[in-house]
């Protein structure tokens, strides 16, 4: 991937007679500075910064996977399992800064493998590189969001760059060198921007011509960090210095609004998206510091004054940051009130939420202001900046979860949707709100001041002595049925009936229906109003499209089909029998697709291969196929 010890050799002497010393061996800036005593403060007790971890550890944690349920608790079942992949690599990232290697390595495992076996996945991502969105925790497949993302990229790659530069780990060193390949020369760019992917969906959602201000402050912060390794050659360290340069200008003079002192939240095929989101401003702050902004003309604590007045609201009786502001907010609410969504931002407070992850990075983006204004000689303004970050931080522990003890859990919102086509609240589970995964680590990145997108400690704050618990009690799980969206569950029902797991297929197919027959019972009907009959195939694009636009009903019919198998190799045929008649009845015009590239019929396949061939246990099935001149007893449907 990278060049042999020649070229690099020919290429060294080219470059660097036009580059500086400087760029060329471009590090981070340092911190901001030594602080005096009476400014540093504490925001975290170590025994409580452990507690969080131990709380995530025994709750969060899947040993067979290595990865962390982002909502284990929640009562959205599907959600209960799905591991966010910037969850993932921010968890990383903290079990380094607790010393945690044995975990931090086994997320860097799986995350290596996935890197590795993406492409080779059978589907519409096939021959695509990339992680995606979400896997799941309990099985370690793709999740309910297969989108591949620059933003989750980049963490990983730097959570693999930090795993290298903390403990030498040339593997890790490599993964986060053959992620930055990848986003450098094969996700599109704009302008010194990243796109936010390498392909756009079916949905309409254009990824490659969407340039996300979070995405390339993320970016911009791997590259940062993968800067810091000794290890590299000199054409790779101007290659990563030169595509840091690009993303800087596109941040600094694309990003930031200068008219008008704000950021943008980034831009699409229509222009500048110009709502206003709190993680452009807090990340920034981070990612590229206070003072290098200063030197391009940007003032850090006039963009966070403005944050104060745009993000900062009340809540019941509790006070917070919402991740966008009071405009897209109302509109939010009015656009979801006319769908009548069950679940919109909250009528009263001014339709406002508070957004727990963001507090974190919020209180992080005060205590770097202060630890600026000190290094300017401005003491008070400095104090007054800490003062601000405590009073959130006590903000930030009201909100913890009473059923979890020690202040260990936190929710990830106060209830609602963010945007209108986006994230928010999950679903609370049987004891109140789930325990938030990114939430946790963001109470400890803000309490410990560790700050992964500036890759340091801050200087205001202190720097706590903490371990990983030794010992851990992970919570009762119930035994994984994987939750998904209708095709991960179907083809995991598959898999169990191959391999003559009779129980696990019944178990999977029984989820797989109870999940997705309402949506396939809806298709079935618009089907039959839209075709009114089997779709002919013939290896037409067109016609595939057409035939998998009915998704729900295709699946859920072969859930009903594996269910009535595996209890026919079980023995009982009374229900295989119902699940067949289930799909004679309801799912009619399903089609289901072979991997050898045809689709076929479960109504015709129950006809030839269980009803003619067993009419004593399944003629009732289909008792018309027996009827004499039935069009199904001269040729089976």
């Amino acid at each position: 991937m990278f060049l042999n010890q020649k070229i690099r050799a020919v290429f060294s002497i080219a470059i660097t007679a036009s580059i500086s010393s400087q760029q060329l061996f471009a590090q981070p800036l340092p911190s901001e500075s030594v602080v005096t005593t009476t400014l540093v403060r504490s925001l975290i007790k170590p025994e409580h910064a452990e507690a969080i971890y131990r709380h995530l550890v025994e709750l969060h944690w899947t040993p067979k996977t290595g990865l962390f349920r982002s909502f284990p608790d929640t009562g959205d079942i599907k959600l209960s399992q799905q591991a966010a992949t910037y969850e993932q690599a921010a968890m990383g990232l903290l079990a380094i800064r607790f010393g945690d290697l044995e975990r931090a390595r086994q997320l860097f495992e799986f995350f290596k493998s996935a890197w590795a076996s993406g492409p080779e996945l059978a589907g519409p991502r096939h021959g695509l590189r990339g992680l995606v969105n979400f896997y799941n925790a309990d099985f370690g497949s793709e999740g309910i969001e297969k989108t591949i993302h620059a933003g989750p990229n980049a963490w990983v790659g730097l959570f693999a760059a930090k795993l290298a530069n903390s403990n030498k780990d040339s593997d890790a060193l490599q993964l986060a060198l053959d992620i930055e390949y990848w986003m450098a020369n094969v996700v599109p760019h704009d302008k010194g921007g990243i796109a936010m992917g390498v392909r756009d969906d079916s949905f309409g959602a254009a990824w490659t011509k969407i340039y996300s201000t979070e995405n390339n402050l993320s970016y911009y912060a791997f590259l940062t960090e993968l800067l810091r390794s000794p290890k590299l050659d000199i054409p790779q360290r101007v290659a990563i210095t030169q595509e840091r340069d690009r993303v800087e200008n596109w941040i600094v003079k694309s990003a930031y609004d200068a008219t008008q002192g704000k950021m943008l939240r980034g831009f699409n095929p229509q222009g500048p998206d110009t709502i206003q989101a709190l993680d452009t401003v807090t990340w920034l702050i981070s990612a590229i510091g206070p003072r290098r902004l200063a030197a391009r003309g940007i003032d850090a604590r006039q963009l966070m004054q403005k944050a104060e007045k745009t993000f900062e609201v009340s809540v019941g009786n509790r006070i917070g940051v919402d991740p966008i502001d009071q405009t897209e907010a109302d509109r939010t609410y009015a656009e979801l009130r006319s769908r009548l969504e069950a679940s919109n931002r909250p009528s009263e407070d001014h339709h406002r939420v508070i957004w727990y992850e963001g507090l974190g990075q919020y209180i992080l983006a005060w205590s770097t202001l202060a630890e600026y204004a000190n290094h300017m000689g401005d003491k008070d303004q400095a104090a007054a900046d800490m003062q601000k970050a405590e009073a959130l931080t006590r903000q930030f522990d009201e909100a913890s979860l009473k059923n979890y003890p020690e202040r260990s859990a936190y929710p990830y919102a106060t209830p609602g949707t963010f945007f209108r086509y986006g994230w928010g609240a999950p679903k609370e589970g049987d004891q109140g709100p789930a325990s938030s995964l990114i939430a946790g680590i963001w109470r400890c990145y803000a309490g410990l001041g560790w700050d992964p997108l500036a890759g340091r400690e801050i200087g205001t704050l202190v720097h706590a002595r903490v371990s990983a618990p030794t010992d851990v009690h992970l919570a009762e799980r119930k035994p994984a049925v994987l939750y998904g969206t209708s095709e991960d569950m179907t083809t995991e029902a598959w898999k169990a009936l191959k391999a003559g797991q009779w129980d696990h297929a019944v178990d999977q197919a029984q989820a797989t229906i109870q999940e997705w027959s309402t949506a396939a019972l809806y298709l079935q009907n618009k089907k039959m109003q839209e075709e009114g009959r089997l779709v002919e195939y013939s290896g037409d694009p067109k016609e595939r499209k057409t035939i998998f636009k009915y998704w729900a009903l295709n699946d859920v019919a072969a859930a009903y089909y594996i269910l009535g198998q595996a209890q026919d190799h079980k023995g009982d045929y009374a229900k295989a029998s119902r699940a067949f008649q289930q799909i004679v009845n309801h799912y009619s015009l399903a089609q289901i697709w072979d991997p050898q590239g045809w689709f076929w019929s479960p109504v015709e396949a129950i006809t030839t291969d269980y009803v003619l061939r067993d009419r004593a246990h399944y003629g009732w099935v289909i008792p018309q196929v027996f009827a004499e001149g039935s069009k199904f007893g001269k040729q089976p449907y």
